[in-house]
């Protein structure tokens, strides 16, 4: 008797399905450029031919560092017909942060914009096993391709790639503890079981009339919602870059029907001036997460905007969503433990197992606070090249989250706190040790620990505590300007304050939450 076989994933074979299914109806709009299905399917056909023409291998990683463009859809989905690994770059990372990624991931090829052309020889010069670097929407010149000649030497039918289910799909660098970042490995088993659960939990409207409006940065969160979108036959709508005016003009021109937002886009679109006379009576969802929001934030949003609201919690190691808090949970005016679940994250979502554990992996008592831990195929696989790192997070199958929350006696799920050290501002992860790695570098600074405090635009701010060297008085204007040199603008210190001494324990480690006390002491919760 023949043994069954091994499954077989064969990349590409979905958007093929939905061009085959939508075909000449619109599916992207990024300015005045229009691709129908067809288009995607053919230019990403194309893009993989063109990778493997290149040299690609199976597992190979494909990176693109750029700001919201149609070419951030074709390319991924190229990458994945090529059986090849994408891996997405933050565009407000600092230099150095690209190279360590690029060389970490051993990235075979780069897709580099006009916004950060300016880095292209450093990044080809300090990457040695970059195979090629591909400039979109700029000439290139030299060993640098121009994307769109590049893309018309190759045929459109996407080539015929078989590839284990356990094979790389993607990779997403996440803060680190060790003050490096690490990488989220995605293998297209964990990436199709994601997407059985997003689609199993969809419980609003996307189909073949609707518009995901990708208001926030499409390699991270909004990343989510671009092949879901294009399976589901609706329009990918793209913005540059988000701001509440274009934002309303955007939705009211295009027929946006869904968005996902971060919470500081939230009340940006609450403050703005022009919200009153905006037309948003076609948005019938606004699902919001990757930060915690406050509720006199979500309070005020709901109120004004109306109940569209769907919030949904996850993490770079288990994506959303984990925790669902659906439109009609979203009470602004009810009796008090209604309105109290604007301070919740929703319940635990369809085909999610969530348990709250303690130290010691245990289960916590009904209305204690524990670990958010949650398992299932739809899980990382681990950190690349990290077992160390990946069995820290994931013990007896559960994936550690390092959120701290208790569940109320109707199932809503409260984050209180974080055991780990994590800043959250403006929807992205900050850790401490990445920046106070940082500013040990500067010349006039002996100690440095760094803490998230209250901030009601951005949720949390990143502040540093500084202890400068004997003889040295440095401007909190100095260590700023030094940080934002070296990392992403948003992990920079927005406030530093001046130490004789950083408190410590017995072992010498800062007391850091001693250090956060003072500032979140009003607080019910230790997250804004």
């Amino acid at each position: 008797m023949s043994q069954a076989s091994e499954p077989v994933i064969h990349p590409g074979r979905d958007v093929a399905w939905a061009a085959a299914r939508y075909g000449r109806r619109e599916a992207v709009v990024d300015g005045e450029r229009r691709l129908t299905f067809r288009d995607v399917r053919d230019r990403s056909g194309r893009v993989a031919n063109a990778l493997l023409a290149g040299g690609l291998d199976a597992g190979d990683r494909v990176a693109k560092l750029m700001r919201n463009r149609a070419e951030l859809i074709e390319i991924g989905f190229g990458a994945a017909m090529a059986g090849g690994a994408s891996l997405n770059l933050h565009g407000r990372n600092a230099l150095e942060e690209h190279v360590h990624m690029l060389n970490d991931s051993g990235a075979a090829f780069l897709f580099l914009d006009e916004h950060h052309k300016e880095h292209a020889e450093a990044l080809r010069s300090e990457c040695p096993r970059l195979r090629g670097v591909l400039a979109v929407g700029w000439e290139g010149g030299g060993a640098i391709a121009g994307y769109e000649d590049w893309l018309k030497k190759s045929a459109a039918a996407p080539p015929r790639v078989a590839l284990a289910p356990d094979s790389l799909f993607h990779l997403h660098y996440t803060s680190g503890t060790t003050g490096r970042p690490k990488a989220v490995v995605n293998t297209h088993r964990t990436h199709r079981a994601w997407l059985a659960k997003f689609f199993r939990n969809l419980d609003y409207r996307l189909g073949a009339r609707d518009a995901m409006l990708h208001a926030g940065p499409m390699t991270h969160a909004s990343f989510n919602f671009i092949e879901t979108t294009f399976v589901r036959g609706a329009r990918n709508i793209i913005m540059p870059r988000f701001e509440p005016e274009l934002f309303f003009d955007l939705t009211k021109k295009e027929g946006a029907t869904t968005t996902y937002l971060v919470p500081t886009a939230v009340r940006r679109l609450t403050e703005s001036a022009k919200l009153e006379s905006a037309d948003l009576s076609g948005l019938h969802t606004i699902t919001y997460g990757a930060a915690p929001i406050s509720e006199e934030t979500l309070r005020e949003a709901v109120e004004r905007v109306g109940p569209v609201f769907r919030q949904t919690y996850g993490l770079t190691e288990a994506r959303q969503p984990i925790t669902i808090l659906d439109p009609w949970d979203h009470v602004a005016d009810g009796a008090p433990g209604e309105r109290g679940r604007l301070a919740s994250c929703g319940r635990v979502a369809a085909g999610v197992e969530l348990a709250l554990l303690d130290e010691e992996g245990r289960p916590v008592a009904g209305g204690a606070v524990g670990e958010i831990c949650v398992r299932g195929d739809y899980a990382m696989a681990g950190y690349w090249k990290n077992p160390e790192a990946t069995a820290e997070a994931v013990k007896n199958g559960w994936v550690h989250t390092g959120d701290l929350a208790l569940f109320d006696e109707e199932g809503y799920l409260y984050i209180v706190d974080r055991k780990k050290e994590v800043i959250i501002t403006g929807g992205f992860n900050v850790y401490p040790s990445e920046v106070e790695r940082v500013l040990r570098r500067h010349p006039a600074v002996l100690e440095a620990v760094v803490i998230g405090v209250p901030d009601e635009t951005w949720g949390e701010a990143v502040m540093a505590m500084v202890v400068p060297r004997p003889g040295e008085s440095p401007a909190p204007s100095d260590i700023i300007d030094f940080a934002r040199k070296r990392i992403a603008s948003f992990k920079k210190p927005k406030r530093v304050e001046f130490l004789s001494e950083i408190p410590k324990n017995a072992r010498g480690k800062p007391l850091r939450r001693q250090l956060r006390e003072k500032h979140w002491a009003r607080k019910e919760r230790r997250v804004n």
